[in-house]
């Protein structure tokens, strides 16, 4: 595994179980077929696909979500496919985070988003007191969002306030690698420019790395260095973000690209 790699991913096979016959046997489908793909360390690998496509089934298998049936999946130069189901230290839960699409739904209604940051650092990192005060405080400050917006309900806060929160949860614990799934897919366009610029801003403050898991193409191409995209669990074009947008190879990466919104008058 090179240094520089953060994440390495290699021929992951994934399936799931589809019902069962009248003598009560499992009926599988294969969902990830062979995917292979690394995320360098301070850089953002795109996952990108229609719906169905398997990208998001790929994310919860690095967060050790489901099982895998084949391959390997190889963190900070850890192979966590050796470890047995359902049996994840608290180390790897702490290095991989994971930001969601709804951050409506992903947030406690019933918890104040300063609590919400703060149950994080305090299971993590074990901070009482004025020290989690202050370090909730500093999170706070590192999203871009006002300090007594931590007084406020999930409710009480704009979509994009509320995914700068989940955000802040996701880092409370100091994380190497955060799954973004979906993360601004759920923003206005303004809105998703400022969470993606915040995005940009703490990869290179923190040296952070991320895989993006989007459908949204324009999006991708505007974060990620590298990229794939995915069509029924497999990979139609891998490489730079700026070789597979210049040269796909396949036809359904070109029809995929030909689907971006272009505007009246400006240039590709």
């Amino acid at each position: 595994m090179s240094t520089s790699d953060i994440l390495r991913v290699e021929d992951l096979r994934i399936r799931y179980e589809k019902g069962r016959s009248i003598w009560g046997i499992p009926r599988y489908g294969d969902v990830v077929h062979g995917v292979s793909f690394s995320v360098k360390q301070g850089e953002t690998f795109g996952l990108v696909g229609e719906s169905g496509s398997g990208k998001s089934t790929i994310g919860k298998a690095i967060l050790r979500q489901i099982p895998v049936i084949g391959g390997t999946i190889t963190f900070d130069g850890q192979r966590i496919t050796d470890w047995p189901d359902g049996q994840t230290p608290l180390s790897y839960r702490r290095a991989v985070q994971v930001v969601f699409q709804s951050p409506r739904l992903s947030l406690n209604a019933r918890m104040l988003a300063r609590d919400t940051v703060a149950e994080a650092v305090a299971f993590h990192l074990g901070y009482k007191g004025s020290q989690l005060d202050g370090h909730v405080a500093q999170l706070f400050d590192d999203v871009g969002l006002p300090r007594h917006f931590g007084e406020r309900y999930p409710d009480e806060l704009s979509g994009g306030q509320q995914q700068r929160v989940a955000i802040a949860r996701a880092l409370a614990c100091d994380p190497k690698l955060v799954i973004c799934d979906e993360a601004v897919s759920a923003l206005d366009v303004s809105t998703q420019a400022q969470v993606i610029a915040l995005l940009r801003r703490l990869q290179q403050e923190r040296g952070l790395s991320y895989v993006f898991i989007s459908h949204d193409l324009g999006v991708v191409r505007n974060l990620c260095h590298s990229v794939g995209v995915l069509q029924h669990g497999r990979f139609t074009d891998l490489g730079s973000t700026q070789s597979v947008f210049e040269r796909p190879k396949s036809q359904y990466t070109r029809d995929l690209l030909s689907a971006i919104p272009r505007v009246p008058g400006k240039a590709a």
